[in-house]
C-alpha cells in the first residue's frame, strides 16, 4: 500500500494546496516520447513544441490549436496505451502551475476536451485518476486556473446532457477523497480544500424586504463576497444568498468528506484538517443542508474528529458552534 506521506510534497500560496514537487516533467516527457514512437511528421512537431513549453520553459505563444488537438487526440483515443494518457496528464499538471497556461485553457472553450476527459473519472484507471486529480489540483496554482475550474455556466457534453467545469471539478474531488488509494485521498482533500477556500459568489439581502419563499423570483446580482464577511457576520437583519450551483457542489463535497471521516479509522492529520476546515466553510453557506448530510451519512463527528491535533480541534469547535446555531 502507498504511503500517504510520500504524496505530501505540496506548496501553499495563500493556503491553496498544489503539488508542483510531485512532478518531474523531463522524465515524464522522455518516457512519453518512447511510448509515442509511431508519430507522423506533423505530430512529431506538436510533441516537440509541447516539450519546449513544458520542459524548456518557452512562452505560451508556442502552444497553438494544433497542439491542443494533438493533446486531445491522445486523451480521447482509448485504444492507446494507458501510460500515454498518464504521462500526458502529469505534463499538463506541470504546465498548470504556469501563469500563462490560461491561454491554453482558453483555446479549449469550443471542444472542452480538458474537462470532458475528467468527466469520465469513475471509469478511468487508478493511474489516470491520479493524473487527472493532480492536474486539477495544480490548476489552482493561479487565480485564472482556479476560476476556470470554478466556472459554473453549463455546457453540453452531448445532445442530452449538460454539465459545468465546477461540477466536474467537484466530481473528481469527491471520488478521489473516498477512494481507497492514499495518493488520491491526498489529492481529493486538497481539491475540496481549494474549492472551499475560493471566495463565494453571494448577495447580502435585507431580511425585512425579502423572505426565503420569495427569493427564487427576485433578480439578484451575484458578486464575490469576502469569506470573512460571511463567516463573521452575526447580523440577523441580513442573509447571504449564494448561487445554486455552488450550494449543490458544497452539498456534494460535504457528503464526500463525511463519508471519508466515517470510513477512515486512522486518517492522516493533514487530510482530516483540510476536510474539517472545508466543512466549516460549507457550514456557513449551507448550514441546514450540512446537518441533513450528517444525518444521512449517520456519522458521529463528536466521536471521530476530536483528539487528532490542536488545529483540528479548533476547527471542530467552530463547526460544532455553527451547526448548533442552525438547529
Amino acid at each position: 500500500m502507498e504511503s500517504t506521506k510520500s504524496f505530501s510534497r505540496q506548496t501553499s500560496v495563500s493556503e491553496i494546496v498544489t503539488f508542483r514537487e510531485a512532478l518531474n516533467p523531463r522524465t515524464d516527457f522522455d518516457q512519453l516520447e518512447k511510448l509515442l514512437s509511431n508519430l507522423d511528421e506533423k505530430e512529431k512537431t506538436c510533441l516537440k513544441d509541447f516539450k519546449k513549453y513544458i520542459v524548456k520553459g518557452e512562452g505560451v505563444w508556442i502552444l497553438d490549436q494544433q497542439i491542443l488537438d494533438f493533446v486531445a487526440g491522445l486523451l480521447e483515443h482509448r485504444s492507446l496505451n494507458t501510460d500515454i494518457r498518464v504521462k500526458l496528464l502529469r505534463l499538463l499538471a506541470a504546465g498548470a502551475c504556469r501563469e500563462d497556461f490560461w491561454s491554453f485553457l482558453q483555446m479549449d472553450r469550443r471542444n472542452r476536451t480538458l474537462m470532458k476527459f475528467p468527466n469520465h473519472f469513475e471509469n478511468l484507471s487508478v493511474e489516470e485518476q491520479k493524473g487527472v486529480a493532480l492536474f486539477l489540483c495544480n490548476l489552482f496554482s493561479t487565480n485564472q486556473g482556479g476560476e476556470w475550474l470554478m466556472y459554473g455556466s453549463t455546457w453540453k457534453i452531448n445532445e442530452d446532457t449538460e454539465t459545468s467545469n465546477v461540477k466536474i471539478t467537484a466530481k473528481v474531488a469527491g471520488y478521489s477523497l473516498i477512494s481507497y488509494t492514499p495518493s488520491l485521498q491526498e489529492y481529493g482533500s486538497a481539491l475540496i480544500y481549494n474549492i472551499a477556500l475560493k471566495e463565494t459568489k453571494a448577495l447580502c439581502v435585507p431580511r425585512h424586504k425579502n423572505n426565503e419563499e420569495g427569493l427564487p423570483t427576485v433578480e439578484l446580482d451575484y458578486s464575490s463576497v469576502p469569506d470573512k464577511e460571511i463567516m463573521d457576520n452575526g447580523d440577523t437583519a441580513t442573509q447571504y444568498v449564494t448561487l445554486k450551483v455552488y450550494n449543490d457542489v458544497a452539498v456534494e463535497l460535504s457528503m464526500a468528506v463525511l463519508k471519508y471521516i466515517k470510513k477512515t479509522k486512522n486518517p492522516a492529520e493533514e487530510i482530516l484538517f483540510r476536510c474539517v476546515k472545508s466543512l466549516v466553510k460549507f457550514a456557513h453557506i449551507i448550514p441546514n443542508d450540512l446537518l441533513h448530510c450528517v444525518a444521512m451519512v449517520q456519522v458521529d463527528l463528536d466521536t471521530l474528529v476530536p483528539g487528532h491535533s490542536t488545529r483540528i480541534d479548533a476547527e471542530m469547535k467552530i463547526l460544532k458552534s455553527k451547526l448548533v446555531k442552525s438547529t
